[in-house]
C-alpha cells in the first residue's frame, strides 16, 4: 500500500484534538479513522474489514488509557506490528520509558506540527516494511548461529568477539559482531554510539524506532546499569548498549548475563576507542596533506615573484643606461641616478634574502607535515 492510501487511527477523548490531528493527517494525504478511547479503538482494529496502517493515541483517556490500549495492541498477533505513536504533553524520561515499555514506536510532545507528524508516520511505516523484509533472514541467521555456538558458554562467545573484533574496520562492523554475540545469548539489542557530539544507532533487527533512540539517549544520563521492566541499558562514555529482553524472572541467569555483558562491553569500548583514534588520525593526515599543498603553492608563487622582480630590475638598469645616451646628462648626474637605482636594488636583494629565510621555514614545515602523514 502506498503512503497516500494509508489509514491512521486517531484515539483521543478530546473532540478538538481529534479534529486538529485529522486536519494535519488529511493534509498529509492520509485516510483517517477516529476513536474516543482505547476500548473503542480496539473494536475498530478487530473488525476484519478495517485496515489500519498506523495508530496515533493520547495517553490520558477514560475507560482505557493509552498505555493499556498500546499493551493490548502489541499483545495481538494481527496488530502488534502496526506503528504506534503516543501524543502527550508529558515529556519526562519516566513517561517515555513507560511508553517504550508498552511497545510504542514514538512519543511526540504537544504541541506538534503537521509536517513533523506526517513525516514521523511515513518513516515508521517505511521502517515497518523494511524490518518485516529482514525478519525472515534474521531469524534464519540466528538459528544457524545458535546451532554453531551451542558448544560455547557465554564467556567463550565473548572471547570469540575479542578475536574477531581485532579485524573490524568500522563501527558498523563492530556493531554487527556485537549483535552476533548477544543473539547467541538469546538477547535482542540496540547499540548507540557517540562520536563528535552526535549519536548513531544500530539495531540487531534493522533501524530502531525514534522513541527507542530517545530513551537510550536519556538513559545515558543515568548510572552505568539502568534497568526498567525487562530492559537494561549499559552506559559507557562512547556508547550505550540496550538489552530489550533480560530474563527478569530468572534471577540467576539475569545475573550471569549482566556479568558477561559487562565483559563484552569492556571489549566493545577497547575496540571502539581504537576505531575512533584511527578515524582521528586519518583526519589529521588529511588536514596535514591539505596544508602541505597550500604551502607548496605559496612557495612556488613566491619563487615566481622573486624571479620576475629580478628580471624587472635588470631590465630597468639596461633601460637607464640606454636613456643616458639620449638625455645628455653630465657624468655627475648619471652617477647620482646610478646610485639611487643601486640603492633600490640593494634593498630588493635584502628583501629576497629574507625571502630565502621564509623558504627555509616552508621547508621545515613541509618536513614536519611529512612526518605527521607518515606516522
Amino acid at each position: 500500500m502506498s503512503e497516500s492510501e494509508a489509514t491512521v487511527l486517531i484515539v483521543d477523548d478530546e473532540v478538538e484534538m481529534r479534529e486538529l490531528h485529522k486536519i494535519f493527517l488529511m493534509h498529509g494525504g492520509f485516510n483517517v479513522v477516529e476513536a474516543e478511547n482505547g476500548a473503542q479503538a480496539l473494536e475498530i482494529l478487530n473488525k476484519n474489514n478495517q485496515q489500519i496502517d498506523a495508530i496515533l493515541s493520547d495517553v490520558l483517556m477514560p475507560e482505557m488509557n493509552g498505555y493499556d490500549f498500546c499493551n493490548k495492541v502489541k499483545e495481538q498477533d494481527l496488530t502488534r506490528e502496526i506503528p504506534f505513536i503516543f501524543i502527550s504533553s508529558l515529556s519526562t524520561l519516566e513517561e517515555k520509558t513507560k511508553g517504550y515499555s508498552y511497545g510504542a514506536d514514538d512519543y511526540v510532545i504537544k504541541p506538534l506540527e503537521a509536517k513533523e507528524l506526517s513525516l514521523k508516520i511515513k518513516n515508521l511505516m517505511r521502517r515497518r516494511e523494511s524490518n518485516n523484509a529482514l525478519s525472515v533472514q534474521v531469524s534464519e541467521s540466528r538459528d544457524a548461529a545458535m546451532q554453531i555456538m551451542n558448544f560455547y558458554g557465554d564467556l567463550g562467545q565473548v572471547l570469540e568477539f575479542y578475536k574477531h573484533s581485532v579485524n573490524a574496520k568500522s563501527i558498523e562492523e563492530l556493531a554487527m559482531l556485537t549483535f552476533e554475540v548477544t543473539s547467541n545469548f538469546g538477547l535482542r539489542c540496540s547499540l548507540q554510539v557517540y562520536l563528535d557530539g552526535e549519536s548513531t544507532n544500530y539495531g540487531d533487527q534493522g533501524e530502531i524506532s525514534p522513541l527507542e533512540a530517545n530513551v537510550i539517549e536519556l538513559a545515558r544520563k543515568k548510572d552505568r546499569y539502568y534497568s526498567f521492566s525487562s530492559r537494561l541499558v549499559i552506559n559507557y562514555d562512547s556508547f550505550s548498549l540496550l538489552i530489550k529482553n533480560m530474563p527478569v524472572d530468572d534471577e540467576e541467569r539475569a545475573g550471569t548475563l549482566r556479568d558477561s555483558l559487562g565483559v563484552l562491553c569492556n571489549a566493545i569500548e577497547a575496540k571502539l576507542s581504537s576505531l575512533i583514534a584511527e578515524s582521528a588520525n586519518s583526519k589529521k593526515v588529511e588536514i596535514a596533506g591539505f596544508i602541505q599543498n597550500v604551502l607548496e603553492q605559496t612557495q612556488s608563487t613566491f619563487s615566481v615573484i622573486e624571479s620576475e622582480n629580478i628580471g624587472a630590475i635588470d631590465s630597468l638598469m639596461e633601460d637607464i643606461e640606454d636613456a643616458f645616451l639620449s638625455l645628455g646628462l653630465s657624468e655627475e648626474q648619471e652617477n647620482n641616478i646610478r646610485a639611487v637605482v643601486e640603492g633600490c636594488t640593494q634593498k630588493v636583494n635584502e628583501a629576497f634574502k629574507r625571502g630565502e629565510t621564509l623558504n627555509a621555514m616552508f621547508d621545515d614545515i613541509r618536513n614536519n607535515l611529512d612526518e605527521i602523514r607518515n606516522s
